[in-house]
């Protein structure tokens, strides 16, 4: 263990109890997370040699890091925290389904914004009429130098609202028949992330004397549901992930979500309290 430090902040005992009921839930994301580390070995000297696979690459690493992210929240008692994560990774998800469906051109566009993007922002602190001493030098210059880097490209992204797509996430999630999901699942992660009204049940508490409190550290609240959903999303990318790269591992992967589902209602009929 010496390679390792001690956490910043002590679990509550009480915590610690709760999950080790969860503890069958946590396992299988454990699971997930073993899929994750087995796609990244079938890559192991694989070419990345389009512009697809590069961005795919990118995404899929993106999504694994914010699961673990989530996962390590959850085990810390911030399960709101994560679910804001899942947020994030449903973002992933739909960017690469959406890719996909045009994936020379798509793949192109993504890596083409990140200058644009800087432009832009550069061109939005400009409009300003007032600037601190110094600071509106400093973007001229740098609009000159990213403009002359993408002259080429700016006619590919007319609209400065819409991003590297030219489309609301909202509308690549509908072109990718997830708009259900959009309304269902995106609805709560977000207002995790943007402390929505409908999401302050995650960080509220019933005190014994029955008067509410707010939780400012690790507590038991929404950890099933992050748990959960984080596993959900980053297997909902292994699947894709593993189909386009042709890596092998349909099986596996369906399996763990079967073993996920499954898990989960056995934890949430033996401890409704847990999912509360």
């Amino acid at each position: 263990m010496d390679q390792f430090v001690p956490p910043l902040f002590a679990i509550p005992r009480e915590l610690a109890v709760e999950l080790t009921k969860m503890g069958g839930l946590l396992d299988a994301c454990d699971d997930a997370k073993k899929l994750g580390e087995a796609i990244l070995e079938r890559l192991q000297g694989r070419k990345r040699d389009s512009d697809y696979k590069l961005v795919a690459f990118m995404i899929f690493a993106k999504c694994f890091k914010s699961f673990q992210a989530a996962q390590t929240l959850c085990r810390c008692g911030f399960g709101s925290d994560a679910l804001s994560l899942c947020a994030s990774m449903f973002e992933n998800v739909v960017d690469l389904l959406y890719i996909r469906k045009a994936s020379v051109k798509r793949s192109r566009r993504y890596i083409q914004f990140e200058q644009v993007e800087k432009l832009l922002q550069a061109q939005k602190v400009l409009r300003k009429q007032r600037l601190p001493r110094g600071r509106r030098k400093a973007y001229r210059a740098f609009e000159r130098n990213l403009s002359t880097q993408v002259s080429g490209l700016v006619r590919h992204f007319p609209n400065p609202h819409t991003g590297w797509s030219q489309k609301s996430l909202f509308q690549r999630a509908k072109s990718v028949r997830g708009e259900i999901a959009y309304y269902e699942r995106y609805w709560i992660y977000c207002g995790h992330k943007h402390t929505l009204p409908m999401a302050a049940i995650g960080w509220t508490v019933t005190l014994p004397d029955g008067k509410p409190s707010l939780t400012i550290g690790p507590d038991i609240k929404e950890v099933y549901s992050g748990a959960l959903s984080s596993a959900e999303e980053f297997l909902r990318m292994c699947k894709l992930f593993d189909h386009d790269l042709r890596l092998g591992l349909a099986a596996d992967i369906a399996k763990a979500e079967t073993d996920l589902e499954r898990i989960a209602v056995k934890v949430r009929t033996e401890h409704p309290e847990l999912v509360a």
